[in-house]
């Protein structure tokens, strides 16, 4: 009998020991992942403008808003003297980059995707003529361009 009562009491206080370790309290327990969507977005965009006419200048070539590349439409007669280009972009995927090509070269343009990125060239056309541009870009970008020269 005396060997009944110590199994006894051993496994009551066995029990007693194992049940105040897990009883209640889950501190012990790994996390369960939270199965709600993040909360966490990705930083917005700024918006897209176009260029402004800056004061004293007259706009002969204004393009978009466009996503992509682009193959210049119709030629435009410029006068001499500074002509300059601006273009605003802003890429949906990471920093982009946006050629320029006109009949004098090109230019680059790294384009955010974060904020607008606006970059102008402004160079001498040493006579008149014409202008054609083409945009070389991927579709994930979008963008303005504006040519603009004195106004006369």
């Amino acid at each position: 009998m005396r060997t009944t009562r110590t199994a006894f009491a051993t496994a009551v206080a066995l029990c007693a020991l194992l049940t105040s370790c897990t009883g209640g309290d889950e501190a012990d327990l790994p996390p369960t992942p939270d199965a709600s969507p993040s909360t966490v977005e990705p930083p917005s965009q700024g918006p897209l403008t176009a260029p402004e006419v800056d004061p004293g200048q007259r706009e002969v070539l204004a393009e978009g808003p466009r996503r992509g590349p682009w193959q210049g439409g119709t030629p435009v007669t410029h006068p001499e003297g500074d002509l300059s280009i601006t273009v605003h972009c802003l890429s949906q995927s990471n920093l982009t980059d946006l050629t320029v090509t006109f009949d004098g070269g090109e230019f680059g343009v790294p384009c955010s995707n974060l904020h607008q990125t606006t970059v102008t060239n402004v160079w001498e056309a040493t006579s008149a003529g014409q202008l054609s541009l083409t945009v070389t870009t991927e579709e994930t970008v979008r963008w303005y361009i504006s040519a603009q020269v004195a106004q006369s």
